[in-house]
């Protein structure tokens, strides 16, 4: 406080060379060390606060922008743990644009690893072989490193439906060198139980490679089960080289399996899931070697029943839930892979030119009331913007609202829970 006062008192042209002074140790500092996302959200709004005190002009023009972008929410809305101004914000799908993937609406399994130790394999999986969770300094969240030659197998109650969607970020390091050449993964979709493809039998799988850059390989099936026998070469290589992060989405749809690697679909075999092929998915690493810096994990996995389609359930039910538009954590923007099901939304309500719909936005119970109240209102509000901005849509034929963690349709206590009770709702008006 009596800093404070010491401050006030400086004449001008002394306080703004002390501010230039403050700003210019913070900067040469944030150079010599590695800063959380934390400590950068705070970094950036001290240097906000420096460059307004040192010229107050840029006060009025940066409430004039805050007031353009509210689109109608109050300027004394509450600031999202991320950092995130409370409002829908801007959206760009780029080349999402022509993602088609739509995520099954009945949600089986889900792991983001919030509740492992790190160093612990996760509770939720099993293997016959060794994995531990981890965290990264580049990357958000918890992980599941895939090691050595192991299977690793999420722990459902049964078998899988007929359809079904997964969905997963991968993450590979350590590539490019001639020790990493030999380093592969199996998306492997087996006839029962077992922790390694050999050990069930039959198999149907996609390959994926990791050297310099990210290659999908080969798709294949084989065994008893598969009655007619496949074998793909796709040798497809990505734009995106190893050492990134990659949004892996898989549809099974009986016989038939389509996976995208971001954006982009590379595998459409209609005929590859024969049998009992599908009933348990694998995914199975081959000469991941921690030792020679090698990495790849895994994260925020889930698996869910694709049930009837959107029109079947508006006509029956007059209104159909999904917790298949994915925001950015604590925040009201819109992750690109949600692109598919609101392209879906959209064409139903192109082809019903009648249908109105109010979206309602849910959270689950976690941080305080009020703050996920304002979450899923603004959530709703950037659906209906979506909506409206991406498909040409009229802005009147939406209602959004939100009802915050006030309606759960599962237990919060646990992460399948909280992850169907944050979903999207339309409701025919």
């Amino acid at each position: 406080m009596i800093l404070g006062l010491m401050f006030l008192t400086i004449n001008l042209p002394v306080k703004a060379q002390l501010l230039k002074n403050l700003k210019q140790r913070i900067t040469e500092r944030s150079e010599d060390v590695i800063i959380e996302k934390t400590s950068d959200k705070v970094a950036e709004k001290t240097d906000d606060l420096l460059d307004l005190l040192l010229n107050p002009k840029l006060k009025k023009n940066n409430a004039d922008e805050d007031n353009e972008n509210q689109t109608g929410a109050n300027a004394d809305e509450v600031i999202y743990a991320d950092g995130s101004p409370s409002f829908p914000q801007e959206q760009d799908f780029g080349v999402y644009s022509n993602f088609t993937f739509v995520p099954g609406s009945k949600l089986l399994f889900y792991d983001d690893f919030g509740k492992d130790a790190v160093g612990d394999f996760p509770a939720q999986w099993e293997t016959g072989g060794s994995g531990e969770i981890v965290t990264t300094n580049q990357n958000e969240g918890r992980w599941l490193s895939l090691q050595r030659r192991s299977g690793y197998l999420p722990s459902t109650k049964a078998e899988l439906p007929e359809n079904y969607t997964i969905e997963f970020d991968l993450i590979t390091n350590g590539y490019g060198t001639p020790n990493s050449a030999s380093s592969k993964l199996f998306l492997a979709f087996l006839p029962k139980k077992a922790y390694s493809m050999g050990q069930a039998g039959s198999v149907a799988d996609v390959e994926l490679l990791f050297s310099k850059m990210f290659t999908v390989n080969n798709v294949e099936n084989f065994g008893s089960e598969a009655e007619v026998r496949i074998a793909n070469r796709i040798q497809r290589t990505l734009e995106k080289p190893s050492n990134n992060v990659i949004h892996i989405s898989i549809a099974v749809n009986k016989k038939r399996l389509r996976v995208w690697f971001d954006q982009e679909k590379l595998v459409d075999s209609p005929n590859l899931l024969q049998g009992k092929l599908g009933k348990y998915f694998l995914i199975e690493a081959r000469d991941i070697l921690p030792e020679k810096k090698q990495f790849a994990g895994i994260s925020n996995f889930r698996i869910a029943e694709s049930t009837e389609d959107l029109r079947s359930q508006l006509i029956k039910n007059g209104k159909f839930s999904t917790t298949g538009i994915y925001f950015e954590t604590g925040s009201s923007k819109v992750k690109k892979e949600s692109y598919g099901i609101l392209k879906d939304i959209a064409l139903l309500l192109s082809e019903n030119q009648d249908i109105e719909l109010k979206i309602v936005g849910h959270t689950d119970s976690q941080g305080d009331d009020a703050s996920n109240q304002q979450l899923s209102e603004d959530r709703a509000k950037s659906v209906k913007n979506i909506l409206v901005a991406e498909f040409d849509l009229t802005a009147e034929r939406f209602e959004p609202t939100g009802k915050g963690e006030t309606e759960p349709v599962e237990d919060n206590s646990t992460e399948i829970g909280r992850a169907n009770n944050r979903r999207v709702e339309f409701i025919k008006i």
